[in-house]
């Protein structure tokens, strides 16, 4: 299972919520720039006799503020996708657990270090793969790992979490940047293609 697979997986599970939800926060965005540069406007007319040098001063503050709410919009727009999408590709997980997944788990038990493992929490419907590759630990049925497994010694004091979760996790740092970049490409790309 590579990263490419599970980039893809991502990127068709969450391709039509990423589109709305920057489309929702770029209009949104614009809508307020649309508004403050009204307000900056109209400062700049009434102003423009008596008061023109007030006047540029209210623009470029009002120009700074519009910026600055501009990227707080963004920010809070790139944040609610990053929770969206986190939560999507996190649902999407079980869909790992295909024809070939008696291989996968096969390969993370193989990750595992050589050591008396005593208790070893998997999916329910892992229980015989788990005794299967490793019988003599306990076995643990975890109705939240959706694949691989959480091992830990006797005295507990080595502990391997191998599971699509914990992979999941580890992996999402380098994910989102890419998941990022792919939306503000379909953004740029579909507002070019409806400019004339």
């Amino acid at each position: 299972m590579g990263s490419q697979e599970l980039i893809e997986s991502l990127r068709r599970a969450g391709e039509e919520n990423i589109r709305l939800l920057r489309k929702d926060a770029e209009q949104e965005a614009e809508a307020m720039q649309a508004s403050l540069s009204r307000q900056i406007a109209e400062l700049s007319r009434h102003y423009a006799d008596e008061l023109a040098a007030a006047g540029n001063e209210e623009t470029r503050l009002a120009s700074a503020e519009a910026g600055s709410r501009v990227r707080s919009i963004r920010l809070a727009a790139e944040k609610t996708l990053s929770d969206r999408l986190f939560s999507i590709v996190h649902a999407s997980l079980a869909q790992l657990r295909n024809d070939d997944y008696p291989a996968i788990f096969e390969k993370l038990v193989q990750e595992l270090p050589a050591l008396p493992w005593k208790l070893v929490r998997v999916h329910p419907a892992d229980l015989e793969l788990a005794r299967t590759h490793i019988p003599d630990a306990e076995i643990v049925p975890v109705g939240t790992i959706s694949g691989g497994m959480d091992a830990e010694i006797a005295d507990g004091t080595i502990r391997v979490i191998n599971t699509f979760e914990k992979r999941f996790e580890l992996a999402w740092g380098d994910l989102l940047p890419l998941l990022i970049s792919d939306a503000y490409e379909e953004i740029s790309d579909g507002a070019s293609q409806k400019t004339p």
